[in-house]
């Protein structure tokens, strides 16, 4: 199998939800090592739109091989938690705010 481009801990595969269907997957993560340069390690990772799940852990985007390390979570969001999750959010920390949020706690 192909060397991963850029390896990835404490991950998680987000589904993207809209109206009730799922239109996109996305890993976010923290970097463990990436082969192209891109990223230091512990450098959050949001991931363009998961085209191929290649095998365990490993997945593939338009551009790169992604491996993941240790024990992944699921977690589905609605699709516009992508803005939060590209601009460095995890998705254990969306869900929270969310959460706050739905109690009537500012969280801006």
């Amino acid at each position: 199998m192909k060397m991963a481009d850029t390896i990835i801990k404490d991950w998680f595969l987000v589904c993207l939800e809209y109206e009730n269907n799922i239109v996109a997957q996305v890993l976010w993560g923290l970097v463990v090592k990436d082969n192209k340069g891109r990223w230091q390690p512990e450098d959050y990772v949001c991931t363009s739109k998961v085209i191929k799940h290649l095998a365990d852990g490993v997945f593939l985007t338009k551009n790169s091989r992604y491996e993941c390390s240790g024990k992944g979570r699921v977690v589905t969001l609605e699709a516009e938690a992508i803005f939060e999750l590209r601009s460095g959010i995890s998705p254990e920390e969306y869900l929270t705010l969310k959460g706050l949020k739905e109690r009537g706690f500012q969280t801006d």
